[in-house]
């Protein structure tokens, strides 16, 4: 028997499957101006980013990437960081606004390196991801590059080099919260880790809507920088020994930060999940979170969540959620990411981010009823489109071929689905004793082009392999896709440019909803692989792209495949 689950129940579900603070040196800017605070209130520590906003349709920005020494959580660290800041500083938007941005690696010559895989050796070289934007993934005019990733791991934007971006941001644009980091394949673990990213907000309608306009704005930037005693992050090791490595949670550089606001009071959260591996499960004591936005899509509607004993609002690595928050009365109360099950044998347990006291006098305040505005491009992806367009679908395994009693995956029986020859330096992590090791990470699909009844994949080849698979699409198509996970873990799947529509998880169909990160349900094996299935418009852009794993040690190991929009 099939049963639909209810929003709410699917969102709980499958949303996921005394502190230093980094201050922030001046934005280099033109064509951007200054975003003002409002003056801190007495006894809050909560710090928002630097901050810095268009004006007349342009914002021009440079980042600068270097080493940074600072204090995060009481300790002592130097790290890579962009513009002397963790997190880097938020970028503010219009739709129909042109965003420039120039990259400088002022980092040092990559080190000399023993590691076998070539592409893990470039940890100093880069380039640029603006997270969930529906923007050009290609080079745009000459030495102007659009959303583009696609570097040869020896290249990008190497040390001592310069990288000019221009995105265009259409009207039609989902308005809301995305983010920016590095994602040079085998560096951006390391990278993202060390707290190399900043928030990105569009502004639209939605944010014309009365309540929401009136309501105090904040960014919770959700980042985990990694470290070893002597507070540094220098080997992928460090990275590769997840989930441990990374904890806890700091709130845009600060741990446990505390917020006042005024009983009545409503005010307009934007989290952003820039962790490299770890799950966030958020909630707040005796108050509900008000979500009109997910992944910058917005909602029609408000979705009121209110935390009980393990459920919250989940999100996934890369994932954004836009809430409302209604202070109610008087008191303590607690932000926490409560426990979560990260896979069959993989648990968070529950953690305190922040601290809110509520205060009198009253400020009242009124949450919005709705409906909002949605942009067209944000329309359902009916029965009736999907048949029209032919009903093209693909099905795409994320897994980590390994032998469960260890050993090399050249040793039976992992050999019978991973075949390196004479790559195998580069399809495998072999310098740390992780958990990593002698695993092959992997997107596998029977094909790169799209059916009415795909099949599976017989082998798999990480992305870093000459023989790599990609998946080549029709520009203007649209198409359904499930995505099977085959490991234990809640591997979250994320792809470049359009957004997806979420139609069922494990079979069962769900009130859908636009995303453009999803953590598959735990508990996969080859007999019995979990799933989520999207559909999807690849609008607008052609050029070539990725979909990965957002654990980003899995994705830099090869979970990885190329999409090619023609």
């Amino acid at each position: 028997m099939t049963i639909k689950q209810s929003r709410r129940d699917f969102l709980r579900l499958s949303w996921g499957l005394g502190a230093g603070f980094a201050f922030p040196s001046a934005l280099s800017s033109c064509g951007g101006g200054e975003s003002e605070s409002s003056a801190p209130v007495p006894g809050e520590t909560f710090v928002q980013p630097a901050t810095v906003q268009s004006i007349d349709g342009r914002l021009d920005v440079t980042l600068r990437l270097a080493y940074f020494s600072t204090t995060l959580n009481g300790k002592a660290v130097m790290l890579r960081a962009m513009n002397d800041s963790i997190p880097a500083p938020t970028l503010r938007v219009n739709v129909g606004d042109t965003l420039r941005i120039r990259v400088v690696n002022q980092l040092p010559s990559n080190p000399p390196s023993s590691e076998p895989a070539q592409h893990l050796r470039y940890p100093n070289s880069t380039n640029l991801h603006t997270h969930g934007l529906h923007v050009s993934p290609g080079i745009i005019a000459p030495g102007v590059y659009g959303d583009y990733v696609m570097d040869d791991p020896r290249l990008g934007v190497m040390p001592g080099q310069t990288r000019q971006h221009e995105y265009r941001i259409g009207l039609d644009h989902p308005p809301g919260a995305y983010w920016y980091h590095p994602h040079l394949h085998g560096a951006t673990a390391m990278q993202v880790g060390s707290g190399m990213a900043g928030a990105l907000l569009i502004k639209g309608d939605i944010d014309r809507v009365p309540e929401i306009a009136a309501a105090v704005e904040r960014v919770f930037m959700l980042q985990s920088p990694i470290t070893d005693a002597k507070g540094t992050l220098e080997s992928f090791t460090q990275v590769a020994d997840n989930p441990s490595s990374e904890r806890p949670f700091l709130i845009n550089g600060v741990r446990r930060p505390r917020i006042v606001m005024r009983r009545g009071e409503v005010q307009n959260w934007h989290f952003i999940n820039a962790a490299i591996f770890n799950f966030a499960n958020l909630g707040v004591d005796d108050h509900a979170l008000h979500v009109y936005s997910y992944d910058g899509n917005p909602r029609r509607d408000i979705l009121a969540v209110s935390a009980d004993k393990d459920s919250g609002v989940v999100l996934a690595p890369g994932n954004r959620v836009s809430a409302l928050l209604q202070a109610g009365a008087p008191g303590t109360y607690y932000l926490r990411t409560l426990k979560f099950q990260m896979g069959t044998n993989a648990v968070l347990d529950e953690d305190i981010l922040a601290e809110i006291v509520v205060v009198d006098p009253p400020l009242p305040m009124a949450l919005p009823r709705g409906p909002f505005p949605v942009p067209a491009s944000l329309a359902p992806v009916t029965d009736e489109e999907f048949a029209r367009a032919g009903g093209l679908k693909r099905t795409i395994v994320m897994r980590a071929v390994f032998n469960e009693e260890g050993g090399s995956v050249t040793d039976p029986p992992a050999n019978s689905l991973v075949h390196p020859g004479n790559e195998v330096d580069d399809w495998l992590f072999q310098t740390g004793a992780t958990t990593l090791a002698n695993k092959v990470f992997a997107l596998g699909s029977a094909g790169g082009l799209a059916s009415p009844s795909p099949g599976l994949p017989i082998e798999y080849i990480p992305f870093q392999s000459a023989r790599a698979l990609k998946q080549t699409v029709a520009l203007g198509s649209v198409e359904e896709w499930t995505i099977l996970n085959m490991n234990a873990i809640r591997h979250p799947f994320h792809i470049h440019i359009n957004p997806f529509l979420i139609v069922s998880i494990n079979g069962v169909p769900v009130d859908p909803y636009w995303a453009d990160t999803i953590g598959l349900p735990p508990g996969g094996s080859p007999a019995n692989p979990t799933s989520v299935t999207f559909r999807t418009r690849f609008r607008d852009f052609s050029g070539s792209t990725v979909m990965h794993c957002h654990m980003f040690s899995h994705e830099d190991l090869g979970m990885m495949q190329t999409v090619e929009i023609v």
